[in-house]
């Protein structure tokens, strides 16, 4: 049997669909060897072609069978209707540069959801009144944030980290700078992973090189949880949205 999250990034069993971008034949390939379905998003022409397929910037799943997607993603809105989930538009249209870019860049953890709540979304806050919505400086706080567990997550923002701290999470702070995102200086930790089960934290790339690998391994084994990485340079692709899972 199968069944929709329950909580938003936290699959309490084995991943069956997710909501991604386009992604590398590395990852393609590993998601297709078990047996997780992927849903790509429509390229958003309008934003910076580095991230224009990326899932975090057009799609916040907000929990259960509620997702939220950019205007622009109608093949999307179908496949999810067939699938049985209620499906919102934004309120606005997702274009651009910064701050135009991050209406749905939030980060939802436990009962709180994290963002730059001034440019956050209106259609996406109102279906959120079950969270507490907790303001950061980052507008791209979903690429920033690697949700471990319901308490716990890993940043590469400094700010993202303080709110955490200050809100009883569980923050691990990690330097910037290995992850790869083609035609930008770097990439972000929440954009180049993504948990695949209740235990299991997929790497879309070798974070073994990652400076703080040490740091992040310990932090992820204090958590209950064990790393998956691909052979590959460690690389943003906008993230997976993971969304229905085994029952």
């Amino acid at each position: 049997m199968i069944r929709f999250l329950e909580n938003p990034n936290l699959p309490k069993g084995r991943v069956k669909a997710v909501i991604c971008g386009e992604l590398c034949a590395e990852l393609n390939g590993y998601l297709d060897l078990i047996g997780i379905e992927r849903l790509v998003i429509n390229p958003n022409i309008y934003m910076d072609p580095a991230v224009k397929y990326h899932a975090d910037m057009s799609a916040l799943h907000i929990g259960k069978n509620k997702i939220v997607l950019s205007e622009n993603q109608q093949v999307l809105y179908t496949l999810l209707k067939e699938r049985g989930f209620e499906v919102s538009f934004t309120s606005r249209e997702i274009k651009g540069e910064y701050p135009d870019d991050i209406a749905l860049n939030l980060t939802v953890i436990g009962d709180k959801i994290l963002g730059k709540l001034s440019f956050a979304d209106e259609t996406a806050l109102g279906l959120c009144s079950d969270y507490s919505k907790i303001d950061v400086r980052q507008g791209y706080c979903k690429c920033s944030c690697l949700v471990v567990r319901d308490n716990a997550l890993i940043t590469d923002d400094e700010s993202v980290y303080k709110i955490a701290v200050k809100n009883c999470l569980d923050c691990l702070l990690i330097s910037k700078g290995d992850v790869l995102l083609p035609g930008h200086q770097y990439g972000f930790i929440g954009g180049a992973s993504g948990k695949i089960s209740e235990n299991e934290v997929l790497f879309f790339g070798d974070i073994t090189a990652h400076r703080d690998y040490k740091k992040i391994a310990d932090f992820i084994e204090k958590h209950g949880c064990r790393i998956i990485s691909l052979d590959i340079p460690l690389t943003d692709f906008g993230g997976i949205i993971p969304i229905i899972e085994e029952a």
